[in-house]
């Protein structure tokens, strides 16, 4: 994890946060194609459980951590998580969310 600036467009102001150092993704899109996504604030990770259920977080502030998935779910309340023991997780998705999030580094 690094200590990272973006912006925040509610407030017109900067905020600091931890991210991971991921800086591409290569996943299958929704036709089985390989791609690679670049990281950045406003991607978005979706994780469907067992259960049936999903959480999201911000991509850039997941880490897997011995068996568990962790990462933030607000940019505007840090303390907010998802955590998830990976053994509960049946599929991830990644998108671009559209939020005009850019990194400030």
């Amino acid at each position: 994890m690094k200590e990272v600036k973006t912006n925040n467009p509610l407030f017109y102001k900067n905020f600091k946060y931890l991210s991971n150092d991921i800086k591409y993704l290569n996943v299958l899109n929704k036709n089985g194609k390989l791609v690679f996504i670049q990281n950045s604030p406003s991607l978005e990770m979706r994780v469907t459980l067992l259960n049936g259920k999903r959480k999201n977080f911000y991509f850039d502030t997941v880490m897997l951590e011995n068996d568990t998935l962790k990462g933030g779910k607000s940019r505007f309340l840090p303390g907010l998580t998802n955590v998830i023991p990976f053994d509960q997780i049946v599929k991830i998705e990644v998108q671009e969310g559209g939020k005009n999030y850019y990194y400030n580094n």
